[in-house]
């Protein structure tokens, strides 16, 4: 037998096993929100500063990791859903709606009052995430409008809002859109870097819209997660070693029914991207990166409705709970994770 040959397969197994181990001594610590919404977005500011935002014009605060929580919620718009959020501090914090009206709101007095700091007219117009990569700089993406991606961006802090060229992005194919399933259909990297999850069109891999850098040109890569009007790539998060990793997968399928692929990593940019080869068992709608430090590990954490996962590499993967939830976010160094019927936890190792 050619040892040469055992070797990579014996790197995967050790990277198994290793992360099936850790993967039992994780558990999901739930806590009381005060809501019943459908919380689908998250930021951690740290680990005591909290936001999350969700259905029925839902935004709620919490400045001591999560055991209570404040009302910040703009009175004038409970119709709408808030499935995109970012905020600075515990006062100063900006939401985008997934529906019409499509607005992006900013608070600078936790959630006492908020102004109205961009709208689109469109109908088509439906936000699916909204980042920053600093305290001045953000962006923010839309479903297509008129055959493109509505892509807006701030230099301002969020006080105002500009389009992207149209004409600097590629045409959107029939039926493809993001996915506002939490917040993390784009991931952000450094110097201007941007990747945009993509599904919705029938018949085709998903796709990954990315942009390495300011001024760099807007590039489309193939994923081989399928795509369909119900599964694409619904969340995308990248580490401090560049690697990416994109979740997803059917959101109507259980874990019996689930498509084969629900991962995939890149290890160039985003510019080629390989399925990975013990995925999440069933539909994923969020990743995050687990902040490294104290209890924890470089690794990555995946939830979806039918359960929770964890990897060292972004290729093995683990269940640890059934416990279902939409969204997460890392904060200094505590993962939380929120949901349906407004649930919220913090991920706890005993």
């Amino acid at each position: 037998m050619d040892l040469r040959k055992c070797i990579p397969l014996l790197g995967l197994w050790i990277a198994w096993s290793c992360a099936s181990g850790y993967a039992q001594d994780l558990i999901w610590e739930l806590g009381p929100t005060g809501t019943k919404a459908s919380l689908r977005g998250l930021h951690a500011v740290d680990d005591q500063v909290v936001w999350v935002a969700g259905s029925q014009g839902t935004v709620l605060r919490s400045t001591d990791g999560g055991s209570s929580w404040s009302n910040g919620s703009p009175s004038e718009h409970s119709d709408l859903e808030f499935r995109s959020i970012y905020a600075w501090d515990d006062r100063e914090a900006c939401v985008a709606s997934a529906g019409v009206p499509a607005v992006i709101l900013k608070t600078l007095d936790g959630g006492k009052s908020w102004r109205r700091v961009f709208e689109h007219s469109s109908a088509s117009a439906f936000w699916d995430a909204l980042r920053f990569w600093d305290a001045e700089h953000g962006i923010a993406f839309s479903d297509p409008v008129d055959g493109k991606l509505l892509i807006v961006e701030t230099a301002d802090r969020g006080a105002s809002w500009q389009r992207v060229a149209v004409e600097k992005l590629p045409a959107a194919l029939p039926g493809e859109a993001g996915f506002a399933a939490s917040n993390s259909a784009m991931c952000l990297g450094s110097h201007g870097g941007v990747w945009i999850g993509l599904g919705g069109a029938v018949g085709e891999r998903s796709r990954i819209l990315y942009r390495p850098a300011w001024g760099a040109d807007w590039k489309l890569a193939a994923c081989p997660l399928s795509s369909s009007p119900t599964q694409g790539v619904f969340s995308i998060a990248g580490d401090a070693q560049s690697k990416l990793v994109a979740v997803g997968g059917d959101y109507r399928l259980g874990i019996s029914d689930a498509p084969k692929i629900t991962a995939a990593t890149s290890s160039d940019g985003g510019a080629t991207w390989t399925a990975a080869s013990r995925p999440p068992e069933a539909f994923r709608s969020a990743v995050v990166t687990v902040p490294r430090g104290g209890a924890w590990e470089q690794a990555w954490v995946a939830v979806g409705p039918s359960g929770s996962d964890w990897s060292l590499d972004g290729r093995q993967w683990e269940t640890f709970s059934r416990a279902g939830f939409h969204a997460l976010a890392g904060g200094a160094s505590e993962v939380f994770a929120c949901g349906a019927d407004g649930r919220f936890a913090i991920l706890r190792r005993h």
